[in-house]
């Protein structure tokens, strides 16, 4: 049995419909509130929240390119558009090659952008169907990188850009490919699965839907993943055993590691009315969304 420290969550920000994809860039934290169609910068002191961009065709996935530039996408639309300089530009029209909407983004040190084609339109009723994910080269060309991702979700990639994972929030659990040194991807692999948590059918039985959301990773290879449906936020080592847990009240959407030092995991913490399926909760707007923090043992390193 592997020990399992235990990190605490502290508020930080609320006040939104349905967060994601946060980000820490020069000193602010990046949440997209995807039914609030905003994206938001949040001081990590006050939580004085400050609207960055209105995106009409909902906001998702975003990142921040090596030139210091936030790219981010608009779902409905499959677009990717770049804020440079305070000015917002058309970075690439994905709607020829996007069988669903655009999800969670990760862009590698050399400015490829990994996103996640979700495969099917469901808050527009659509069953989930498999997905894949888009690479968009540096010439800004996109190109599918893989298939048959069941709800792709949780892209990260190693600090050596060796590895990328990827989360089947509908299907087997945390996928890892090798990436090749023009960004292809290959040898898939299971690297772990909600079931092999001890109380998974006990939830599953309960009607609890425990599936994975975001993910972040930090300096020592270890992976932060947010499941859905069981209250919280769990870090894999490199062997994909559980050693740390952050436990809240709702479900644990997102996360990414930042602060001063690196050492400060942000969380996103979506509610959904009892009874109501989270799909059909966001298209009523009967979701809430607030945000916060843990201190945790061990920093990330990201591009800031």
């Amino acid at each position: 049995m592997h020990a399992v420290k235990e990190f605490s969550y502290e508020p930080l920000a609320d006040g939104m419909l349905f967060g994601e994809a946060p980000r820490f860039h020069n000193g602010l934290l990046y949440v997209s509130d995807m039914i609030g169609r905003t994206i938001y910068t949040i001081d990590p002191k006050s939580g004085e929240k400050t609207v960055l961009a209105k995106v009409d065709q909902q906001p998702n996935g975003m990142f921040f390119h090596p030139d210091g530039s936030l790219i981010y996408s608009s779902m409905f639309d499959a677009k990717l558009y770049q804020l440079k300089d305070g000015k917002t530009t058309l970075y690439t029209d994905l709607s020829d090659i996007m069988t669903g909407y655009c999800g969670d983004m990760y862009i590698d040190s050399v400015g490829r952008v990994y996103l996640d084609d979700t495969g099917a339109r469901v808050l527009h009723g659509e069953d989930p169907s498999p997905g894949r994910l888009i690479m968009v080269d540096t010439d800004r060309t996109p190109k599918v990188a893989a298939e048959n991702l069941v709800f792709p979700n949780a892209l990260v990639i190693t600090d050596d850009g060796k590895s990328l994972f990827v989360a089947e929030t509908f299907g087997q659990g945390l996928l890892k490919f090798d990436v090749g040194p023009g960004g292809e991807l290959s040898n898939r692999q299971l690297f772990w699965s909600p079931s092999s948590l001890p109380d998974f059918a006990e939830k599953e039985a309960a009607g609890k839907m425990v599936k994975i959301d975001g993910g972040c990773l930090d300096a020592e290879g270890n992976i932060w993943l947010s499941l859905l449906g069981y209250d919280q936020f769990i870090r894999l080592d490199q062997e994909g055993n559980i050693n740390a847990r952050v436990r809240v009240s709702g479900h644990a959407t997102a996360c990414y590691l930042g602060g001063d030092d690196g050492k400060t995991l942000y969380l996103v913490v979506n509610q959904v009315p009892d009874g109501e399926s989270i799909f059909t909760a966001m298209v009523a707007k009967k979701t809430t969304c607030a945000v916060g923090s843990a201190r945790v043992d061990i920093g990330g390193r990201y591009r800031e």
